[in-house]
């Protein structure tokens, strides 16, 4: 499971009301839309992965199932239920945020990363399944307070910087992209998906309730 940060209620009614299956969840930090429903998946039964710095950055976290908590860390690959999961380093405004390289033998490698601002410190080659954020677009800027353009320009990815992200990184055998945490207010989705599919040549999805990719 990546991400626990809608109800809960809505999780089950995704999994058609199974958990069984869910071998781990991943979070990539604190903020509750990316973790509000945490304690009713360690309640479930589910072992939560993160950083430390997330971890002590949820002021809400049930520490009665502290035994649940699986720190990881940059680059230090982790196995769990046949999955191998390589934690990295993104640029949020959090304590220890981090995304995922994920790989299985069935579905492939799955680059997951949200919530940051850049990622061109760090280039994927040819991996299967993209899912990244396309925030927002940068001329939407200059009609933001400044505070909370600032704030933007430093915690979130646009779609400019996206562009300039896929274009270092070798997509040659990429299946598809599919674009998360575009912003209600300042996203235009048909556009991002339009100009991220025309410059990579590589089918792009927005992501929305219901979207299943590769059926």
């Amino acid at each position: 499971m990546l991400e626990c940060g809608i109800n809960i209620k809505d999780i089950k009614q995704g999994l058609d009301f199974d958990l069984s299956k869910v071998k781990g969840c991943l979070v990539t930090h604190e903020h509750k839309d990316h973790c509000k429903s945490i304690n009713n998946i360690l309640a479930a039964g589910i072992d939560v992965y993160m950083s430390q710095g997330t971890a002590k950055g949820m002021e809400f976290l049930d520490e009665r199932y502290s035994y649940r908590f699986n720190y990881l860390r940059h680059k230090v690959p982790k196995n769990i239920a046949g999955f191998t999961i390589i934690p990295f380093n993104v640029q949020h405004d959090v304590n220890e945020p981090l995304g995922f390289l994920i790989y299985h033998p069935t579905i492939g490698k799955i680059v997951f990363a949200t919530d940051t601002y850049s990622l061109l410190n760090i280039t994927f080659k040819n991996v299967d399944h993209i899912l990244i954020e396309c925030n927002y677009f940068e001329g939407v800027l200059q009609t933001l307070p400044v505070s909370r353009a600032i704030r933007l320009i430093k915690s979130h990815m646009s779609l400019e910087n996206l562009i300039e992200t896929l274009k270092s990184w070798e997509l040659g055998n990429t299946k598809d992209i599919t674009l998360i945490h575009i912003s209600n207010d300042n996203g235009e989705p048909e556009r991002f998906q339009q100009e991220i599919e025309t410059l990579t040549g590589i089918k792009t999805y927005v992501a929305e309730p219901g979207l299943i990719v590769g059926r």
